[in-house]
């Protein structure tokens, strides 16, 4: 076969999706236009932030501690999923051990079977690493999945020793650095030594210290501190697991004529603002390097800006696609807990309580919107992106205010579909894409309710490159 050397690719955002929703296609044209621009393309890529299982596979919930949603759906939506257009879909993320080894390898058996390929997650580490092929009239595509900020128990392992591998998620794993100033340095310094929680630290920069705080000593993770002329917080990859990644997106090279990398981040360096983390810019432009031709960043449920490095793109935040996590219907006893909700009356409590879910307790103007995006490749490199903006049933406004309810309760549910947004909302989405990708040196230029970068004009590659 003749390889293409043209793609034109679709890639979708994170889809916390657990309502059918293809019974909807011809519902109207906003949901339909969606529809046709993930099938109208040559390769269609989505973030699975789900798990799939029939209960009866399942046998508990795999954590009983924090606030985040136990994500879990009828495995029939897969077949939706794939009847949509999706073609390959990343499972690493923080949720994909909410049910353990059960939950994660039902969700990929289900994708499986409805036609979708995965990666980002399996049986063992090389398993979960490596890369996940389609094959498509034009080539041959690759997508490698990592994901940072996973617990301990969910990465995946090697066997070792006559004992199996660990089932989990292809971990990209954070070390991070806090810089002090002198007299802070010295407090904590005093801090440490009165609390008896001073520890060595790996580092070898000159007076780096370590404090050893009591709710991380089970796993032994030193807080490293130095000494500098400003406060930050410095973070970078572990550089075990972004040379494992390196070496399965050399494989994907080698092996596929496009190569589609995801990376699931759900920590950062101090609040989650509007440029993502140190360790996150480290892993995309590796990710490249190693020869990647897509970086896609996800996690933190809200579009960042776009960079174009060496001629590819690094889109850091892609954003919500599904934002159906209030309608799941098995909620377990540890959402109810995490909640403050009163479980000595757990058998009165039901989904329908408000609230369970991250990200729904307060209104957000960036949760609820964000933008299908179009590539088009040449040669390895981007010559076109067009932003479709689309919006999940609420304004993007500081207020949200819910456009399409489902149910009629106190608490209004919101849809969560997506939909091709218009007028004020997508100004809105597609100025906040502008704003924040003009960070990187990359222009976004908004017409007729599109955002485009047009690179067929060789100064903005040089420039970011």
């Amino acid at each position: 076969m003749t390889t293409s050397k043209t793609w034109n690719v679709a890639l979708a955002g994170e889809c916390m999706v657990c309502r059918p929703f293809m019974v909807h296609q011809d519902d109207s044209p906003e949901f339909a236009g969606v529809i046709e621009l993930l099938r109208d393309t040559d390769v269609t890529y989505g973030h699975l932030e789900m798990n799939f299982a029939d209960y009866e596979e399942l046998r508990w919930p795999a954590r009983g501690q924090g606030i985040g949603s136990f994500m879990m759906a009828d495995p029939k939506i897969a077949a939706d999923l794939k009847a949509a257009g999706m073609d390959l879909m990343s499972t690493a993320h923080n949720h994909s051990f909410d049910f353990g080894p059960e939950g994660l390898l039902a969700t990929k058996k289900h994708c499986r079977d409805a036609g979708i390929a995965t990666a980002g997650t399996g049986l063992d580490l090389e398993l979960a690493s490596e890369p996940a092929y389609v094959e498509k009239p034009k080539g041959r595509v690759a997508l490698v999945s990592a994901s940072s900020g996973n617990q301990h128990f969910m990465w995946a392992g090697l066997p070792k020793g006559g004992l199996r591998g660990r089932p989990g998620v292809n971990p990209v794993r954070i070390e991070y650095e806090f810089v002090v100033d002198e007299p802070t340095a010295s407090q904590l310094k005093q801090l440490g030594e009165n609390l008896r929680v001073s520890k060595p630290t790996k580092s070898d920069k000159p007076g780096a210290f370590g404090i050893l705080l009591p709710g991380t000593q089970q796993w032994g993770e030193v807080n490293t501190f130095v000494v500098g002329d400003a406060f930050e917080i410095n973070s970078r990859c572990n550089k075990r697991d972004l040379d494992r990644n390196k070496r399965s997106i050399n494989e994907a090279r080698t092996m596929a004529d496009l190569v589609i990398v995801a990376h699931h981040f759900s920590v950062s360096d101090g609040p989650r603002g509007d440029t993502p983390p140190k360790f996150v810019q480290e892993f995309a432009r590796a990710a490249i390097d190693a020869g990647a031709d897509i970086y896609v960043g996800h996690g933190w449920h809200k579009t960042l800006g776009i960079e174009i490095y060496k001629g590819k793109p690094i889109i850091y935040g892609i954003g919500n696609f599904f934002a159906q996590s209030e309608f799941i219907q098995r909620v377990p006893y540890d959402s109810y807990d995490a909640w403050g909700h009163d479980v000595d009356r757990l058998p009165t409590l039901t989904p329908a309580d408000h609230p369970l879910h991250p990200g729904l307790d307060t209104p957000s103007d960036t949760w609820w919107s964000s933008a299908l995006i179009k590539l088009e490749m040449e040669d390895h490199q981007l010559k076109r992106l067009h932003l479709h903006p689309v919006e999940m049933g609420r304004e993007t406004t500081k207020e949200a205010r819910v456009t399409r309810q489902t149910g009629t309760g106190d608490h209004a549910f919101t849809e969560g579909r997506p939909m091709l947004s218009q007028g004020e909302d997508a100004v809105r989405i597609l100025g906040r894409f502008q704003k924040l990708s003009a960070l990187y040196g990359t222009t976004v230029e908004i017409n007729d309710g599109v955002g485009t970068i047009d690179l067929s004009s060789a100064p903005q590659i040089a420039k970011s490159a």
